[in-house]
C-alpha cells in the first residue's frame, strides 16, 4: 500500500486550478443599492458593485461561467482551455497573463471594478495590492459538479441576467442527465484516474473534480481502497503495487506540464513495468488519456461534454 508523502507542486497546482475547495459554497448578500457583500470561497467578505461593469477573469473556468450567465469581461487569462465559440467571442479582449502568473500592472491599468480569481496562492498574493488600489477580488473555487451550477446562478445575480443563468444551468443539467440515463442498469465500472506531471503520478480521490465525476456516474473509484485514503484529500501519491492489486477495469490519465516529459516518465515508471502490463485495463486496451481542457482544468459549462466522454470510456456498452 502507498505511504503518505508530502504533496509536490504539480498536485497543489491541480488542486487549485481544478477547483479543490472544502468549505461552504460562496454566498451573496446585498447590502445597499450600489454595493453587495459577497463571501468568496476563502470565507472573505468582499464589498463589490451590485452590477459590476468592468470585470476581469483570471482563469478559464470562471470566465466561461461568467459568460454563461450573460456577463462580459474587459480582461481575460492567457489560455486555450475554453470552447472554440467562447475563444472567438473573447479574441479581441486584452490578456492579463496566465492564471498562475497574472500581470498585476496590466490588471490595474484596465481599471476593473471586479476581479474573478481562484483560491490559490498566486491569486492570494494579489489581494493586498488590489485592495489598496480599491479593486475588489473574489477568490472562487469549483470543487465539484454542483459548484458549477451554483456559481452560474450567482454570476447571473451579478450580471442581472438571472433568466439566462437559469437557462445555462438547465442545459448543463439536461446534458448530464442524458449521460447518466445511458448507464442505467449497467454493471458498476471500476476505474482509476491518474494525474501525471513530469515530477510525479498521483491518484484522483472523490474530493477532486475528476473523482466527483466518477461518483456522479456510479463508478467505483479504486483509489478509495488505498489505506492512505483518509481525510478530504483530493489527490494521493500513486503506488504501482497498489494499482496492480486493485486491478481496475479502466485507467484514465490526465497530464499537466510538458507532454513529452510526462509521456517519457509514464513509459519509464509505469508502462514498461511488468506489474503494469499485467493489469486488466492494460490487457484490454482500456487506458485512455483525457483531454486537457476538460479534465486538467475545471470544464465549466463543458461538464456535459466531459460526462458524455466518461460514459463512453467507463461504460463502452452504453454507446451501442
Amino acid at each position: 500500500m502507498p505511504k503518505m508523502v508530502r504533496w509536490g507542486l504539480p498536485i497543489l497546482l491541480l488542486m487549485l486550478l481544478g477547483g479543490v475547495y472544502w468549505g461552504t459554497a460562496p454566498a451573496v448578500k446585498t447590502t445597499e443599492a450600489a454595493k453587495r457583500e459577497f463571501t468568496d470561497s476563502t470565507g472573505r467578505r468582499v464589498q463589490i458593485p451590485a452590477r459590476p461593469q468592468r470585470v476581469i477573469a483570471l482563469n478559464a473556468s470562471n470566465l466561461d461561467l461568467y459568460y454563461a450567465a450573460g456577463g462580459q469581461v474587459i480582461g481575460r487569462p492567457t489560455t486555450v482551455a475554453l470552447s472554440a465559440e467562447l475563444l472567438e467571442k473573447i479574441k479581441s479582449i486584452p490578456q492579463v497573463g496566465e492564471t498562475s502568473s497574472p500581470n498585476l500592472e496590466k490588471i490595474v491599468s484596465l481599471k476593473p471594478d471586479l476581479v474573478l480569481g481562484v483560491d490559490a496562492p498566486f491569486h492570494h498574493a494579489l489581494v493586498p495590492v488590489l485592495e489598496k488600489a480599491g479593486i475588489p477580488i473574489l477568490l472562487q473555487a469549483l470543487p465539484n459538479y454542483q459548484s458549477i451550477l451554483q456559481t452560474i446562478r450567482q454570476y447571473g445575480e451579478l450580471t442581472g441576467n438571472v433568466d439566462q443563468a437559469s437557462r445555462s444551468v438547465a442545459e448543463i443539467e439536461a446534458a448530464v442527465s442524458r449521460g447518466k440515463a445511458k448507464i442505467a442498469g449497467k454493471k458498476t465500472a471500476r476505474a482509476l484516474v491518474i494525474w501525471g506531471s513530469p515530477e510525479s503520478f498521483n491518484m484522483a480521490m472523490p474530493q477532486s473534480f475528476a473523482g466527483n465525476l466518477l461518483t456522479l456516474l456510479g463508478a467505483e473509484n479504486v483509489a478509495q481502497l488505498s489505506v492512505a485514503a483518509t481525510g478530504p484529500m483530493p489527490y494521493m501519491p500513486l503506488s504501482l503495487e497498489f494499482i496492480a492489486k486493485a486491478d481496475p477495469d479502466v485507467i484514465l490519465l490526465i497530464t499537466h506540464g510538458a507532454d513529452e516529459r510526462v509521456s517519457e516518465k509514464f513509459r519509464k515508471d509505469l508502462a514498461d513495468h511488468p506489474a503494469w502490463q499485467g493489469m486488466r485495463a492494460v490487457k484490454n486496451s482500456r487506458v485512455h488519456k483525457l483531454p486537457y481542457q476538460l479534465f486538467a482544468v475545471n470544464p465549466g459549462t463543458q461538464v456535459g461534454v466531459a460526462v458524455e466522454l466518461l460514459v463512453g470510456l467507463l461504460y463502452p456498452e452504453a454507446k451501442r
